[in-house]
Protein backbone atom coordinates (compact mmCIF):
# COMPACT_ATOMS: atom_id res chain seq x y z
CA UNK A 1 0.00 0.00 0.00
CA UNK A 2 2.79 2.58 1.05
CA UNK A 3 5.16 0.95 -1.76
CA UNK A 4 8.69 0.42 -1.79
CA UNK A 5 9.46 4.37 -0.74
CA UNK A 6 8.56 4.51 2.89
CA UNK A 7 8.25 8.62 4.29
CA UNK A 8 8.42 8.50 8.04
CA UNK A 9 5.04 10.99 8.33
CA UNK A 10 3.63 7.99 6.27
CA UNK A 11 4.28 5.42 8.55
CA UNK A 12 3.35 7.83 11.40
CA UNK A 13 -0.13 8.43 9.69
CA UNK A 14 -0.56 4.79 9.26
CA UNK A 15 0.24 3.95 13.24
CA UNK A 16 -2.02 7.14 13.97
CA UNK A 17 -5.20 5.74 11.83
CA UNK A 18 -4.61 2.08 13.35
CA UNK A 19 -4.81 3.19 17.29
CA UNK A 20 -7.69 5.80 17.04
CA UNK A 21 -9.68 3.01 15.19
CA UNK A 22 -8.89 0.59 18.20
CA UNK A 23 -8.58 3.12 20.82
CA UNK A 24 -11.24 2.26 23.78
CA UNK A 25 -10.96 -1.74 22.89
CA UNK A 26 -10.03 -3.34 26.32
CA UNK A 27 -6.22 -4.23 26.34
CA UNK A 28 -5.78 -2.53 23.25
CA UNK A 29 -1.90 -2.47 22.00
CA UNK A 30 -0.17 0.33 20.72
CA UNK A 31 1.38 1.05 17.41
CA UNK A 32 4.62 2.44 17.36
CA UNK A 33 6.85 2.92 14.54
CA UNK A 34 10.11 1.90 14.48
CA UNK A 35 12.50 2.29 11.77
CA UNK A 36 10.86 1.42 8.17
CA UNK A 37 8.23 -0.72 9.60
CA UNK A 38 5.54 -0.45 12.75
CA UNK A 39 5.56 -2.63 16.21
CA UNK A 40 2.47 -3.58 17.67
CA UNK A 41 2.97 -3.62 21.60
CA UNK A 42 0.47 -5.49 23.93
CA UNK A 43 -0.44 -4.89 26.98
CA UNK A 44 1.20 -8.53 28.11
CA UNK A 45 4.20 -7.28 26.76
CA UNK A 46 4.16 -9.34 23.65
CA UNK A 47 5.91 -7.13 20.45
CA UNK A 48 4.97 -8.23 16.86
CA UNK A 49 6.70 -6.48 14.02
CA UNK A 50 5.09 -5.44 10.96
CA UNK A 51 6.35 -5.06 7.67
CA UNK A 52 2.98 -4.22 5.74
CA UNK A 53 -0.31 -2.38 6.58
CA UNK A 54 -1.60 -6.07 6.09
CA UNK A 55 0.74 -7.82 8.78
CA UNK A 56 0.13 -4.37 10.79
CA UNK A 57 -3.90 -5.39 11.10
CA UNK A 58 -3.43 -9.00 11.27
CA UNK A 59 -1.14 -8.37 14.50
CA UNK A 60 -4.23 -6.25 15.76
CA UNK A 61 -6.64 -8.68 15.17
CA UNK A 62 -4.52 -11.90 16.16
CA UNK A 63 -4.09 -9.50 19.42
CA UNK A 64 -7.87 -9.91 19.80
CA UNK A 65 -8.65 -13.02 18.70
CA UNK A 66 -11.16 -14.20 16.32
CA UNK A 67 -14.03 -13.48 18.47
CA UNK A 68 -13.29 -9.49 18.61
CA UNK A 69 -12.54 -9.56 14.46
CA UNK A 70 -16.47 -8.88 14.00
CA UNK A 71 -16.40 -5.55 16.64
CA UNK A 72 -13.13 -4.70 15.04
CA UNK A 73 -14.70 -4.90 11.27
CA UNK A 74 -17.51 -2.79 12.81
CA UNK A 75 -15.59 -0.40 13.91
CA UNK A 76 -13.36 0.25 10.44
CA UNK A 77 -16.67 -0.01 8.70
CA UNK A 78 -18.09 3.24 10.77
CA UNK A 79 -14.85 4.92 10.23
CA UNK A 80 -15.08 4.55 6.69
CA UNK A 81 -14.38 6.53 4.05
CA UNK A 82 -11.15 7.54 5.73
CA UNK A 83 -9.95 11.28 5.70
CA UNK A 84 -7.53 11.13 3.31
CA UNK A 85 -6.47 8.36 0.31
CA UNK A 86 -3.84 6.83 3.02
CA UNK A 87 -6.07 6.26 5.73
CA UNK A 88 -8.89 5.26 3.70
CA UNK A 89 -6.63 2.77 2.16
CA UNK A 90 -5.39 1.43 5.88
CA UNK A 91 -8.80 1.24 6.87
CA UNK A 92 -9.81 -1.23 4.06
CA UNK A 93 -7.06 -3.05 4.71
CA UNK A 94 -8.26 -3.48 8.33
CA UNK A 95 -11.26 -5.01 7.06
CA UNK A 96 -9.81 -6.83 4.79
CA UNK A 97 -8.12 -8.38 7.80
CA UNK A 98 -10.41 -8.90 9.92
CA UNK A 99 -13.12 -10.40 7.19
CA UNK A 100 -10.24 -13.25 6.51
CA UNK A 101 -9.84 -13.69 10.12
CA UNK A 102 -13.53 -14.36 10.14
CA UNK A 103 -13.65 -16.60 7.42
CA UNK A 104 -10.63 -18.28 8.65
CA UNK A 105 -8.81 -17.91 5.51
CA UNK A 106 -5.82 -16.04 7.70
CA UNK A 107 -2.20 -17.70 7.02
CA UNK A 108 0.83 -17.06 9.68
Amino acid sequence: MLGSTRATRDLLLVAHVVNAVTAGLPGAPVVRVAGDRWLVAGSTGRTSACDTVRDLWRAMVDHYGRGAACSLADRLARSLPGASPLADGVLREGMAAANDTRSGAIIS
